[in-house]
């Protein structure tokens, strides 16, 4: 049997290490799911419900490495400069004037600033590839065109940063990011942490179709741990007599942002209609206020009739759970008359409750 040198061994070592570090050198992708990932969604719509979460929530790389950001709902990714927060995703401009309801009379809201999506976020950076370095903002902008492809940011710099979604306050994920020489999870190890996460969320999402919330309130959904969203009312119908006061209510946990809304019109099945329009102008730059403000002055509950404001319209106004946001948690209503009323929240047309009074 033939030996090999000392020589050969060494050459042969050292051309192993040699090629190992050149691997390990080698720029490794990581992917982070925005939203529910996508193979996990018909689970969760099973039970009428989301994950406002990425997937995995935390990610370590090596400076130089790339994450790969996969949008899966209506969200962004944004990655701010050290010592700044998430963007907001409305803005107001100038102020709202000739706002109608369909008595004719003016709305309360007229001359309050007209809300709109922040400008920041209708430039999208989805689909590119861009480098990040914690001196300057990245932002992948609103998903608003379809089929969004990945964005794809390049870590130039070591140190632990955190990114935003900038619709749904409270979503946020941590990167990371250390030295060439250092070991980092597998994409199986990711993967793993990944199914655990959608695991967990899942056995939540279950356990909240059973929300209970207190008497003479209704929640709009309903939430809990690591984002997840139920999106129903609770209880889905109520029955109360001429003068009762229902309070609509954001669930403690929730990330999103809802309405609660009555009027003529179904405005998932009906675009048309008058809560079709107010619904439609959500998901355009050109927002009606009257989709975002409360139909009534803000303070005592508002008297609820089937012809309130012309039509039988009656809003919350847009509510969410954000400390630093001026939207509230929760509006009051009074049902003055006899009937069935329709609620719907105009950000989720599919979301839809309903009131009876009755004597």
């Amino acid at each position: 049997m033939t030996y090999p040198s000392r020589v050969a061994l060494v050459a042969t070592a050292t051309t192993a290490a040699l090629a190992a570090t050149a691997v390990s050198a080698q720029a490794a992708t990581r992917t982070v799911d925005v939203g529910t990932p996508s193979a996990s969604q018909k689970a969760f719509q099973k039970v009428g419900a989301d994950v406002n979460a990425f997937f995995p929530r935390s990610v370590t790389v090596r400076a130089g490495d790339r994450l790969r950001f996969v949008p899966d709902g209506f969200h962004t990714v944004d990655l701010p400069a050290r010592g700044q927060g998430d963007l907001p995703l409305i803005t107001t401009s100038d102020a709202v004037s000739g706002a109608n309801d369909a008595a004719g009379q003016p709305f309360w809201f007229n001359g309050q600033g007209r809300p709109g999506f922040n400008p920041a976020l209708l430039a999208s950076s989805w689909g590119k590839k861009v480098a990040y370095d914690a001196t300057q903002r990245v932002d992948s902008g609103l998903p608003l065109a379809g089929n969004p492809k990945p964005l794809t940011v390049t870590f130039k710099k070591t140190g632990r940063f955190t990114f935003f979604c900038d619709v749904h306050p409270g979503m946020k994920g941590t990167v990371k990011v250390v030295g060439r020489r250092r070991h980092i999870p597998s994409s199986r190890q990711n993967a793993r942490s990944v199914k655990r996460q959608v695991a967990s969320a899942l056995r939540t999402a279950k356990r909240l179709t059973s929300t209970k919330p207190p008497t003479g309130t209704v929640s709009i959904g309903a939430a809990g741990g690591g984002g997840v969203e139920s999106f129903a009312f609770y209880p889905a119908s109520l029955t109360v007599a001429p003068g009762a006061t229902v309070t609509f209510s954001m669930a403690v946990r929730s990330r999103e942002v809802h309405t609660a809304t009555t009027g003529p019109g179904n405005p998932e099945t009906e675009p048309g209609s008058y809560l079709g329009k107010l619904a439609a102008s959500l998901t355009s730059p050109s927002i009606d206020p009257a989709a975002i403000y409360p139909s009534d002055v803000p303070g005592a509950p508002a008297s609820l009739t089937k012809t309130s404001h012309g039509n039988g319209f009656w809003s919350s106004g847009a509510l969410d759970n954000d400390k630093g946001s001026p939207l509230p948690a929760a509006n009051r209503v009074t049902f003055a008359e006899p009937g069935t009323y329709e609620l719907y929240c105009l950000i989720h047309p599919f979301m839809h409750g309903r009131v009876v009074v009755k004597p």
